[in-house]
Parts: C-alpha cells; structure tokens; sequence
C-alpha cells in the first residue's frame, strides 16, 4: 500500500499534535507528509522539525488543495477560516480531515455539513477522544450492559485557557469570539459533547448557565444539565482556568448496578489516566491504564509495546486505514453536527434561562 500524502493547512501550535502523530505514522508506512501552507514561514519550519522535510511550502491553504502531490488534506487553522476552506476541498474531491470546531456558529456548521455531504468526499472529524483505551473500555460496559442501563452521568472538563494573556506561546483567537463563537464549551467541550453523543445516544434538551469569569467576549465557565432521547440524564462542567497545564477530564457513570470513574487528560500514558469499576457487594477495581493500552493497542492490531504520546495518532490512524480499505471513516461530519447541535442548543439556553431543545 502507498503512503496517503497528506497536506497540512495551518501550522500553528495544535498543527504540532498533528505533526508528531504524522511522524509516527510515516514510520508505519502509513502516511507522508508532503505539502503544508501557513502565512508564516516559522509554522511550516516547526511542524518540519517534528515530521520531517516537507516538500511543497505554501502561505495560502488553496495552493495544498490544488497540489498534485496531495491525496488527502488535513485541516487545522483557526476556525473562522473552516467553511471556506472545507469549501474548497469538497470542490477538489479529495479526502479531508478536519479539526472541530467546524465553524464559529451553528448555521455555518449546518451549511458545512450540507457541503460535504452533498460532495460526497470522505471526511473525518478530530474527535480523538473517541481513541482513548479508557473511553473505549467505557463505551463497552456501556454498550454490553454488564452493568445494566446507564442512569446518568457527570461531567467535569478543566484546561488551562489557550490564549496568549495566560499561556505564553499561545495565539489569542480562541479568547474572541467573532473569530471562535464560543469559549470554553465549544473550543474545549466539544470534545466532550461528542463523547456523551457517541457514549449514551442523541440529545434532545439541555438546561445550561455559563459565565465570563476572565472577562472575555467568550465563555470560560458554563454547566449544562442533558437530556439524552433515550432518557440517560447529566451534568457536564466545562472550565478554561488559568492553571497552566492542566487539562483533566473526569466522567462519573451510574449504571442501575454498578459505577464506573474515570479520568483522562490529552496525552498518551498521562499521569492522571485512571479508570475505577463499582460492582455491588464488591471492593472497586482499579484497572491498569498501561494494561487497557496494551490491550486496545493489539486488538487493533497494533505493537503493545508502541510508543504513542498524542492520540490524534490512533485519529490518523484510523483515517488513513478507512481510506486504504474504502470505508467511510469516522466520527465523520453528522457525528460532529451532533455535538455541535448539542453546544447551540447551550448557548441558547444560557441565553434564554431556559431548557431549549436540541436541532436535528
């Protein structure tokens, strides 16, 4: 099988993750890294220092979609710049990847995924989460029901704010809301929202409250209580704070006969990964969260033993396999609608101070 060559638009400090899965994957064979545009130069120079020579340079992301050389285009610039350029690609044909948020606001995501569905091309959405050994662990206890039905939930979702008045390093956009339509419910949490779509089904209304604590246009604080079609309830905490470095995901699960804890962060192998198992009339056990890597990491076919540290490593992954093999890869872009539908509905409510129901 030949590489998928790949072309980067945006290389800024999230393209650096993508950079370093890359790396990983060209060594499988898998992938290479061929084309990568950026108004700044010193963008392309860093994501080259992680993955390697890149052999077509281009300020503008339209001179990626149009290169020869590029069978697939990974998406990752702010996300003002989204529809435009996903425009773009779906007019090529070529197979994208693309970081969420889809778009600042709700009628760009709709329009989005009206484009890329009616162009047909395969897209995949960075929803990484959805790689996580633990994640994955959860979502079969949740799908088996060994535990019997899921009751409810809660969700507590903290990182430092990514802006460059709290991080050094970090661009500012993200603390603006005409460039990114949401603070830390729709720049962070969306994560989360997709992981509570894909765990316990659709949403249909959720009650939310958000704050400005920082003093941003957009939000850094907001708690929203979901309800799911299916009748599973819960409550998801998002937070920016400005402990540098932290950035910590805690899932609480009531099943009607046990509970399951656990806790993630970004990172492959991150210190606060832990994942704790409630049976009735039994003492809680605690899984080994390098053992459930190995584990997942041979299912899928993987060396046990591979050294990963990011999973938008698995993420690529899975899209180039998807790719070679002809199938459709996922989550794909009704899966991000979901989560995005999800996060208006939120901003709505906190508007509205009351529940509001989820668009379809």
């Amino acid at each position: 099988m030949k590489p998928l060559r790949l072309g980067f638009i945006g290389c800024g400090m999230i393209a650096q993750a993508h950079a370093a899965a890359v790396r990983l994957l060209q060594a499988d064979g898998l992938v290479q890294l061929v084309a990568a545009a950026d108004p700044d130069p010193t963008g392309i120079d860093r994501i080259a220092a992680i993955a390697g020579p890149i052999d077509h340079r281009y300020e503008h992301g339209r001179d990626v979609i149009a290169c020869d050389d590029v069978d697939a285009v990974v998406l990752i610039t702010p996300t003002r710049f989204h529809r435009d350029a996903i425009v773009a690609v779906c007019a090529s044909g070529k197979p994208l990847f693309t970081e969420k948020p889809l778009a600042p606001t709700f009628d760009v995501v709709t329009e989005i995924r009206d484009v890329i569905e009616d162009a047909g091309i395969a897209c995949q959405v960075g929803f990484q989460s959805r790689f996580h050994p633990i994640n994955r662990r959860l979502a079969t206890l949740v799908a088996s029901r060994e535990l019997g039905a899921v009751m409810g939930y809660a969700l507590r979702d903290d990182q430092y704010w990514p802006t460059g008045d709290v991080v050094a390093g970090h661009t500012s956009w993200r603390s603006d809301r005409a460039e990114a339509g949401g603070g830390a419910l729709l720049e962070h949490s969306i994560h989360s929202c997709d992981l509570l779509t894909w765990l316990f089904g659709p949403t249909e209304r959720v009650y939310a409250t958000t704050r400005s604590v920082f003093g941003y246009s957009v939000e850094d604080t907001a708690a929203l209580t979901i309800h799911h079609v299916d009748g599973v309830v819960g409550n998801l905490v998002s937070i920016f704070n400005g402990v540098e470095g932290r950035e910590e995901r805690r899932l609480e699960v009531f099943f009607e006969r046990g509970t399951v804890e656990i806790t993630t962060d970004f990172l492959v192998g991150a210190p606060e990964d832990s994942m704790l198992i409630q049976r009735p009339g039994q003492a809680p056990e605690r899984l080994d969260p390098s053992a459930l890597r190995r584990a997942d990491f041979a299912a899928q076919g993987l060396d046990p033993d591979r050294e990963v540290w990011v999973y938008q490593y698995l993420a690529h992954r899975a899209f180039a396999s998807a790719l070679a093999s002809g199938t459709a890869p996922t989550p794909n872009v009704r899966d991000a609608f979901a989560a995005h539908a999800l996060v208006d509905a939120a901003y709505r409510s906190a508007a509205s101070n009351q529940p509001e129901q989820v668009r379809r």
